[in-house]
């Protein structure tokens, strides 16, 4: 009878032990499988970081062209406005200094 006690306490032992390892190896399974659901959301936020970081630097650059054209086309509107000023300024000019030129002959062939 002892006997037969013996090997039913071994064998209760060997279930607890069997448990046991099953249990460490559960344990690192999960946290094997933890590490690398934790490395792919890593991986994932610094993928979603880059993109919105590549659409802002994107749309910052468009930004920029814009409102470089905007000032480019500013520029040339108020350079052509000058020119036209200036050549309105010369037709004037030219008016006045034929007036006079024509003044002045007349008073030298009174």
């Amino acid at each position: 009878m002892l006997h037969s006690e013996d090997a039913d306490i071994n064998l209760v032992i060997r279930q607890v032990i069997d448990l046991d390892m099953k249990a460490v190896r559960i344990k690192k399974n999960v946290s094997q499988r933890a590490d690398r659901i934790l490395e792919h959301t890593k991986n994932k936020i610094k993928a979603n970081e880059k993109n919105e970081l590549d659409g802002v630097q994107e749309l910052a650059k468009q930004n920029y062209h814009v409102e470089i054209s905007k000032a480019k086309e500013e520029r040339q509107s108020i350079i052509d406005s000058m020119v036209q000023e200036l050549a309105k300024t010369q037709c004037r000019y030219d008016e006045k200094k034929d007036e006079k030129a024509l003044e002045v002959l007349e008073k030298l062939f009174k």
